[in-house]
């Protein structure tokens, strides 16, 4: 008898957790060794808890290269993860499965020789994503990970994930592993396990207010969203929320993040208004600045969102469908503007008088308020 898969109906999300770094601290060196060095992320078992409250399935896929190195034994290995689980347990979250990659590609001698191999499921690999996605009838298009690493971001994309980063262990740092191309980037970077699972169980209803608006519009052409505001407010987080859930929904979204100066802005629109393809500065959501250029294809999409600072800047103002300008008070975006600096290794007065500098760029995009179709409260920054 030939079985058939699951209907859309049977699949269920999941959040993919990497372990070290992200549910607990990164200790550096050769990595956690005994259950003793498992330390908790404070929230870590929080997060978990909200994510399978909110019917999410949780999956923790982590590279375990100590075993291939004789560092630890399959055995003790066993003894780690529980206690891990056991740390999550004490705040309520419970995880469905831990799938590990025991295997290291370096050859030189001691360790475990048979598992100094290339493999497929260590991390950036898929192997292990893919095969929890089988095991768990994982609706992927509706799923994500959530990473410290470069190396989780890459695997989770390579099978359909959105992907988030946070800024805990490494960081989403180690750019230094992909010399000759361009490295994975995440959708979104976050403080830590928490708050992105704030944002994963919240991202339909911080999008509603903007796609209320949409629903409003009577057109059969596509439409130009502008989503603007100063940098910290959590417009991106905003933008992202909207593309995801249009997405997820069947729905053809564009999401541009702009970031080259305001006077580019009518060029770009204009090409993207009549259907043809754009060039942009990439946007690196780990260190918040400009990377190299990319090309936005519009062809067959709904919805192009433009996501930026300027994004609702008034010599494009005419061009745009809907315009929304992102505000917080003052002093929570300076606060959050001086965390950031502070996760860069600024000090804080390096961060104060960074701040200061800015202070006449930031008024400037405050003029896009007046004219902002809806205003909205800042989400958490991301």
């Amino acid at each position: 008898m030939i079985g058939h898969g699951p209907g859309a109906q049977d699949l269920r999300p999941a959040i993919f957790f990497d372990c070290d770094g992200v549910l607990n601290e990164e200790p550096g060196g050769n990595g956690v060794l005994v259950p003793d060095d498992v330390r908790l992320i404070p929230g870590a078992g929080e997060a978990v808890r909200a994510a399978r409250d909110a019917g999410y399935l949780a999956i923790v896929i982590t590279n375990r290269a100590q075993v291939a190195k004789g560092f630890v034994k399959l055995a003790e290995l066993d003894k780690i993860f529980a206690r891990v689980e056991e740390l999550l347990a004490q705040s309520g979250g419970t995880i469905d499965r831990i799938y590990f990659c025991p295997h290291h590609p370096d050859k030189t001698p001691g360790g475990v020789p048979e598992l100094k191999i290339d493999c497929d499921c260590r991390k950036p690999g898929a192997l292990l994503f893919r095969r929890a996605i089988a095991d768990f009838a994982v609706d992927v298009r509706r799923s994500a990970v959530i990473g410290d690493s470069l190396r989780d971001i890459g695997a989770g994309r390579a099978v359909g994930l959105w992907t988030y980063g946070v800024r805990t262990g490494y960081a989403c740092r180690d750019v230094a592993r992909y010399p000759h191309r361009e490295p994975p980037r995440p959708d979104l970077m976050f403080s830590d396990v928490r708050e992105a699972i704030d944002f994963c169980v919240s991202y339909r209803r911080i999008a509603e207010p903007v796609l209320a608006a949409l629903r409003q519009r009577q057109s059969n052409k596509p439409a130009i969203v502008a989503i603007a505001g100063r940098p910290h407010t959590g417009k991106s987080l905003l933008s992202h929320a909207v593309n995801r859930t249009l997405t997820e929904d069947g729905g053809r979204c564009l999401h541009v993040r702009l970031t080259g100066p305001a006077e580019l802005l009518p060029g770009i629109v204009s090409d993207l208004r009549e259907g043809r393809p754009a060039t942009v500065s990439t946007y690196d959501p780990v260190t918040r600045q400009a990377g190299t250029a990319a090309t936005h294809d519009p062809a067959g999409c709904a919805i192009i969102l433009l996501d930026g600072d300027f994004a609702a800047h008034h010599s494009i103002r005419p061009m745009l469908d809907l315009a929304v300008f992102v505000d917080v008070p003052d002093e929570v975006q300076s606060a959050r503007f001086g965390e950031f600096c502070r996760w860069m290794g600024m000090t804080d007065v390096a961060a104060e008088k960074l701040r200061a500098s800015r202070a006449g760029e930031w008024r400037a995009i405050d003029l896009q308020r007046a004219e902002a179709d809806l205003l909205l409260s800042g989400a958490p920054a991301a």
